[in-house]
């Protein structure tokens, strides 16, 4: 099971992405490529030091700044059927 099938189907669902620099940003998955870039809507971001938050609503985000993604337990059990699916 690739990274990049569970962001597939995680598609139109919330998610959490952690960056590098610490940001985190939690959101509505809406599309992604095969590098890892990310669109997110209705955006809640927080800085490092978890004392700032901002509201955005739209976000790109560069797969090469992403440190941790946490998608929703129902998302792997979508992947697993496809995958089974296809055998």
């Amino acid at each position: 099971m690739l990274p990049l099938s569970l962001l597939r189907n995680s598609q139109d669902r919330p998610i959490l992405v952690e960056l590098k620099n610490g940001e985190t940003y939690n959101g509505h998955l809406d599309n992604c490529d095969s590098w890892m870039n990310l669109n997110l809507s209705k955006v809640y971001c927080t800085s490092r030091d978890g004392e700032r938050f901002w509201n955005i609503p739209h976000v790109y985000i560069r797969g090469i700044t992403i440190k941790y993604l946490l998608l929703q337990e129902e998302v792997m059990g979508l992947v697993k059927e496809g995958v089974e699916a296809q055998k």
